[in-house]
């Protein structure tokens, strides 16, 4: 029957899936299409969304997550039409993308499948668009990072085929998983995905077959689509390296067991490589900062102590002998990740969390100065001077990274933003809103509109890389209920990867986005603001945790007159290994799926509304580090 199934398998990107259902809905194709959706057990609200949103959806709600294979497998399964689009839940597809694939398909008898020009959130293009068979040299060199070096080469990159142009229609060997454009009895002829991969490799799988049928996979930049969250979400990942090992080692029984050797000596060599390099990218973007901060607060606690024992003891040598080294290395250590924990590192601080990590950490160390033998004393006069210097030298460093790295002077690094809002004045109030929420006040610039307005307007899209340049714009959110897919990429290829796109859904309630393939995708939303998700505070309920448990194992005979000392204790060591929270949600729940995760809890919540779903609504929006403790506290102490 003419026409296109839609898959889309869906796991935990509700706001993208979103996004993604809506740009299809707001397809030129004239012809017959219908959307399958398989949900594998999403806990973030997804099922919910699409069923209320979405009706005409035909939605599989699996019970597990059974992998990207086996998912496709039973919407292919149910696909009626001619062609069947495989298409991720964190893309947009412009107007005309189901329309010119399904025209190009009808003019090319020889074209089996199709893909087509993939952008990420920044407008890059993703070279994962058209690949090659994987060798044991090609995968070696992917996994060592050679094939980025090189990476028009078509010896080092025959993984992405960086040798042919991205811009040219042409017959390519591999169709990413992302965005695979088939003839649906040929699908069905091949048996859709191999299931014995999980994750990654079935589209390089898939390709294989279609060349085996005698059919071509073609690639096509003549439409393009948003991916954004390209080739993994998790790169840095040792989950990613396996799971790409795994599957190249499957690909490698299944094409040339005489070869089987090489691929496995190389491939291995591969994953240390990628490892080692692995260890060394979360380095940079991890921990080199508190690091740096470590090892400038070591060389103040030197200076401070060279000074000290000229001015005490008039003798600047006074503690070259001493054996204080570590223990200066350790307390320092506490400092910073006293201040870790308070959100030094986030993209969002302010000076009141600032404020508890000075406190934080005076108590720390002094209390852990106070346990220590003499022999590893030092004056404490040291140690509360680099208590106290800490905060402003802190402050200095985190200001001198967000000039240097991210171009901004400013403590806090979301006040850096300045975001312009493209489309009406409608829009523009609406999303208005969900950026101060999640940026600040300051970080709206204000509107561009399709069309010029009024004088109060930034600008019109038309002069946009001039209003950018002018107001000092670092990102843009198109509002799609006033604009074209293909306006929102004409602009993304205009500005280039300089500055950050976002993109809001139809009823501008939800702003989804990210600005590298390399990082999970960014979203912020209207309708719910959950503090208890937020970074800082998923820290502060751990630290929370690790704290009253220690506490009772330290003061266990002040615990014994705790009426909940039988759930404590039972349930002490499930807490310190993090396989449980002391304090959580109220159940049975109904509604729980639209609530942000959080382990199982030893204590539910006081009911503070005869809905348990209300209670848990507001403590999950309104969470606080105080009101966490002290009700913890009143329970564990509490009379029955």
């Amino acid at each position: 029957m003419s026409g296109i199934s839609i898959i889309i398998v869906n796991y935990n990107v509700k706001y993208f899936i979103r996004q993604c259902l809506q740009s299809i809905y707001k397809s030129d194709f004239e012809g017959d299409y219908e959307v399958i959706v398989v949900d594998n057990d999403s806990v973030d609200g997804s099922q919910e969304m699409i069923r209320q949103e979405f009706p005409h959806v035909h939605l599989i709600a699996n019970k597990q997550n059974v992998g990207f294979s086996k998912a496709n497998n039973q919407g292919i399964a149910k696909a009626n039409y001619q062609y069947t689009l495989i298409l991720n839940p964190d893309t947009i597809i412009q107007e005309d993308t189901l329309s010119a694939c399904a025209k190009f398909m009808d003019a090319t008898p020889d074209a089996g499948a199709l893909g087509v020009k993939m952008v990420d959130g920044s407008g890059s293009y993703l070279p994962e668009s058209k690949r090659g068979f994987p060798t044991p040299m090609s995968s070696f060199f992917k996994m060592s990072g050679l094939s980025r070096i090189f990476s028009k080469s078509k010896f080092f990159n025959s993984y992405y085929l960086g040798h042919l142009s991205a811009e040219h229609t042409q017959v390519v060997e591999v169709l990413t998983g992302a965005f695979s454009f088939m003839r649906t009895d040929l699908l069905k002829k091949i048996g859709g995905f191999d299931e014995d991969y999980f994750m990654y490799g079935e589209d390089i799988e898939l390709s294989f077959q279609v060349s085996e049928e005698g059919y071509k996979s073609y690639y096509f930049p003549e439409t393009q689509i948003i991916h954004f969250k390209g080739e993994s979400t998790k790169k840095l990942s040792s989950s990613y390296v396996k799971n790409f090992y795994g599957a190249m080692s499957i690909y490698a029984g299944k094409r040339s067991s005489a070869s089987s050797v090489l691929w496995s000596w190389l491939l291995n060599l591969g994953i240390v490589l990628s490892a080692i390099t692995s260890v060394f990218k979360k380095l940079s973007f991890s921990n080199l900062r508190p690091l740096i901060d470590t090892g400038l607060l070591y060389l103040v606690v030197m200076g401070l102590q060279v000074l000290w024992a000229q001015f005490y003891f008039g003798d600047a040598d006074y503690y070259r002998d001493a054996s204080f080294g570590w223990t200066y290395i350790f307390l320092v250590f506490v400092i910073v990740y006293s201040y870790y924990l308070f959100g030094q590192y986030d993209d969002k601080h302010n000076f009141k969390h600032m404020s508890y990590s000075f406190v934080v950490s005076a108590l720390a160390v002094l209390s852990i100065y106070s346990l220590l033998p003499s022999e590893l004393r030092f004056s404490r006069l040291i140690l509360l001077a680099v208590t106290a210097l800490a905060p402003f030298i802190l402050f200095f460093t985190r200001k001198l990274y967000n000039k240097l790295i991210l171009g901004i002077s400013a403590f806090n690094s979301a006040d850096g933003k300045r975001v312009a809002v493209v489309g009406s004045a409608d829009s523009y109030n609406k999303i208005g809103v969900i950026v101060q929420r999640f940026a600040g006040n300051e970080a709206l610039v204000g509107q561009v509109t399709l069309v010029r307005e009024h004088e109060s307007d930034l600008g019109s899209i038309v002069d946009i890389a001039e209003i950018v340049e002018s107001r000092n714009i670092n990102e843009l959110i198109f509002c799609s209920s006033d604009m074209q897919t293909s306006d929102i990429f004409r602009t993304m290829a205009i500005l280039g990867n300089k500055i950050d796109f976002k993109v809001a859904n139809n009823d501008n309630t939800t702003v989804v986005g990210s600005n590298s393939k390399e990082r999970v995708g960014q979203w912020y939303t209207l309708d719910i603001n959950f503090k208890i998700d937020e970074s800082f505070h998923r820290r502060t309920k751990r630290l929370i945790d690790v704290a009253v448990a220690v506490f009772a194992i330290i003061m266990f005979p002040l615990f014994l007159f705790s009426p909940r000392r039988k759930e404590i204790y039972n349930n002490l060591w499930s807490v310190l290994t993090a396989k449980m929270t002391w304090l959580g949600y109220i159940l049975p729940d109904a509604e729980l799926a639209q609530l942000p995760v959080i382990r199982p809890a030893v204590f539910g919540l006081s009911s503070m509304n005869s809905e348990p779903h209300q209670s848990n609504l507001w403590y999950a929006r309104n969470y606080s580090t105080w009101s966490e403790l002290s009700t913890l506290l009143s329970i564990i102490f509490a009379r029955q």
